[in-house]
């Protein structure tokens, strides 16, 4: 743990925390044998870790990744779910951000993810709720579920419809398959894609462009777009401006920032206190 992180993480079983450079976490699922598939303690923990993450201080943007080559998450556990469906046993919930703790996130901060391989069932909902995607020539993304017995419930379907439009949308849904990484960039839900060898490279120093802005301005942007992208509302962002533009406006961040602009010199950004 780097002495800048002011609290310890919760303990965490099923994925790997480092911290690559300073104001970032990477979070990177460590279960390539079974293609970062996630149990569903995998899950609670995931919660438990980005809610440390959007209130730890010094944090401002996190990476999040599969460990391997072949893939970035094949969602749940199926054979535990069987189990679980076969006693009865349904004592472990999910948190509030549903799968990985994020297909149903909110939260405060940016996730970016560095999408090593395939991304699907649960990891392709996990997906389609980040906020900016890299991904390796190799990625695939696909719902399953209908080849299953089971549905996309975590938040994949109506993220895919507003990402996507209905008929392509419909097409990933009632088939269940793979869309390639290719088409997923045509369709914009890929920013780049990126040899192997270099993904996480370059999703980190991308995590670093947006880690030496102010955390301030980040957290507002970011809530005000996701805001509009959920409601369809045009006057979303209107809510963001109420609850936090007076404290943004106010804040030490917001002075750095224009006093270093007339100073012709490089911000020196604070913890954000929002």
């Amino acid at each position: 743990m780097p002495d800048w992180i002011e609290s310890p993480h919760p303990h965490i079983q099923h994925s790997l925390i480092t911290f690559p450079a300073k104001h970032i976490l990477q979070v990177t699922i460590n279960r390539p044998e079974a293609r970062n598939c996630l149990p569903v303690e995998g899950t609670i923990e995931l919660g438990a870790l980005w809610k440390w993450y959007d209130a730890e201080p010094e944090l401002r943007v996190a990476v999040f990744t599969g460990a391997g080559d072949k893939a970035f998450c094949a969602g749940m556990d199926l054979k535990q779910r069987f189990d679980i469906l076969d006693t009865g046993d349904i004592a472990h919930d999910y948190p509030p951000g549903q799968f990985a703790g994020m297909s149903n996130r909110a939260g405060k901060k940016p996730i970016i993810v560095a999408c090593n391989g395939h991304a699907h069932g649960g990891g392709f909902e996990a997906i389609l709720n980040a906020d900016v995607i890299f991904a390796s020539p190799n990625a695939t993304f696909a719902l399953p579920e209908v080849l299953r017995g089971v549905s996309a419930l975590a938040g994949a379907l109506p993220r895919a419809f507003l990402l996507f439009g209905n008929h392509r949308a419909m097409d990933l849904i009632l088939t269940g398959r793979r869309l390639s990484v290719e088409e997923a960039h045509a369709w914009g839900l890929v920013k780049e894609i990126v040899p192997q060898e270099q993904l996480l490279e370059k999703t980190i120093e991308y995590a670093k462009l947006i880690a030496s802005l102010s955390p301030d301005s980040v957290i507002i942007s970011r809530m005000a777009a996701r805001e509009a992208w959920e409601t369809g509302v045009s006057r979303a962002t209107m809510r963001g401006q109420e609850l936090w533009a007076e404290n943004m406006l106010r804040s030490e961040n917001a002075r750095e920032g224009l006093q270093a602009y007339k100073e012709k010199r490089e911000p020196r950004w604070k913890r954000s206190h929002l």
